[in-house]
């Protein structure tokens, strides 16, 4: 089985008649395998993991060097697999860079990004989505220069309290970054950052 970043989602591999895939080395898998694979993570809202491959700026860097962003907005807009995701994670000093380059106000964005629950996360704050920023008619982000730090590594996040990154396929950006690890793990089945 194959896991989301929390591991308390693993891919039911029968379900996508992917059984084959399992115990077999990434190195094995054909193109077809991982097409289907993807598919099948992209309809379970599950964003595949690459277990020990840091979160790093230069290993975030050059994997999304590997591809290039359509604007499709999918990660700007809410998704319909999962309506409760709070949103675009931001940080006070987000709000502050983007009030100094916005026509809000620093308090008028703190009022309207909803303020993190959860006690086992930093303090943190949620822009709800749709992004406020992002225009639909252009496909663009308002605030692309100053986005928060999450929106500059998409479709790539980190592993909490694990040494790992994992990738969301829902787009053709994320698709691509992760086909590319797939083929750097069949040459390689240990990946740091000289491989990249």
């Amino acid at each position: 089985m194959l896991e989301e970043p929390q591991g308390t989602v693993k891919l039911n591999l029968e379900k996508y008649s992917l059984s084959h895939l399992k115990n077999k080395n990434p190195s094995a898998w054909s193109a077809s395998d991982i097409q289907q694979l993807i598919d099948a993570f992209a309809a379970e809202d599950i964003s595949p993991t690459v277990r020990g491959l840091p979160f790093t700026a230069y290993n975030v860097k050059k994997l999304l060097g590997t591809s290039n962003c359509r604007r499709c907005g999918k990660c700007c807009l809410p998704n319909p697999l999962n309506p409760e995701h709070p949103g675009v994670m931001v940080y006070k000093e987000d709000l502050i860079k983007i009030a100094k380059h916005s026509h809000y106000s620093y308090k008028y964005l703190k009022k309207k990004a909803i303020l993190n629950t959860n006690p086992n996360l930093a303090p943190r704050r949620y822009l709800p989505l749709p992004c406020m920023f992002y225009d639909k008619t252009k496909s663009e982000c308002q605030i692309y220069d100053i986005r928060p730090l999450v929106c500059r590594t998409f479709p790539i996040t980190d592993l909490p309290r694990q040494v790992g990154i994992s990738i969301n396929v829902r787009c053709e950006y994320g698709r691509d970054i992760y086909r590319n690890v797939i083929n750097l793990l069949k040459k390689k089945p240990m990946l740091s950052k000289t491989d990249l």
